[in-house]
């Protein structure tokens, strides 16, 4: 558990224990049940729901992005090993000093030396939106890049050398690849939303907490004056 995960998870210790003493001292001053013991306890709930949400949705968004890094540049026929293969094909195809050949090496150069950032969500930190932005965006404009270079190479009349591949397959697979990142964009808006959502209950279970403490101090008070008594009669 991160010292992040660590504080929340003690903040929402605090509150059930709060909310058990709460219900304890109603039922010892003989209270109905009040506002403050039900709103504690349904924040608590939404918490705990929501805590939930949130540890699926991280686990399907890091899943999602093991496969599209693997689809990337670790795999067989991952975008930058098949760039690489079709670069040395556009070699035997075509003559250097082209308009033609420049721009496919400007887009093969771009894929093979494009950095792939590492998953962004921190390990020790709450998620930074920003950061998971820019990963998205550097692995969509990888994509891109990708896709245009199928597109060119299609328009060049180009023949890969080296079965299986064709400008078809090529074209599918960068379609797929563009595809999942768009999933994965959204997925990292869903897990943005749910974070949001936490911050805002526990911004609500702090002001709930006080208010809460408040009412118990309350009950407090109101049974001195018997628990008073009671311990004089016992010195008799």
């Amino acid at each position: 558990m991160t010292p992040y995960e660590a504080s929340l998870r003690k903040k929402l210790t605090q509150a059930i224990t709060l909310n058990s003493a709460l219900s304890k001292w109603r039922t010892v001053t003989g209270y109905d049940s009040v506002s403050e013991e039900s709103i504690l306890q349904t924040l608590i709930q939404q918490i705990e729901a929501v805590n939930q949400q949130f540890d699926n949705q991280l686990q399907q968004y890091q899943a999602l992005s093991e496969r599209r890094h693997h689809l990337a540049a670790e795999s067989d026929d991952c975008v930058k090993k098949i760039t690489c293969r079709l670069w040395e094909d556009i070699g035997s195809q075509f003559r250097g000093g082209t308009v033609a050949n420049d721009l496919l090496k400007i887009l093969c150069q771009k894929i093979l030396r494009f950095p792939l950032p590492g998953f962004p969500v921190s390990k020790r930190n709450p998620l930074q939106y920003k950061t998971v932005r820019l990963y998205e965006d550097s692995f969509a404009l990888l994509g891109q890049y990708f896709g245009w270079l199928i597109d060119l190479l299609s328009v060049v009349n180009f023949d890969p050398v080296r079965p299986p591949h064709c400008l078809d397959e090529l074209r599918n697979r960068a379609a797929q690849f563009n595809t999942l990142s768009q999933q994965l964009m959204q997925e990292a808006e869903e897990l943005r939303n749910l974070q949001l959502k936490q911050d805002q209950l526990y911004k609500q279970l702090n002001q709930a907490m006080r208010i809460a403490k408040g009412r118990l101090v309350v009950y407090k008070r109101e049974i001195q004056p018997v628990t008073d008594l009671l311990i004089k009669r016992s010195a008799f």
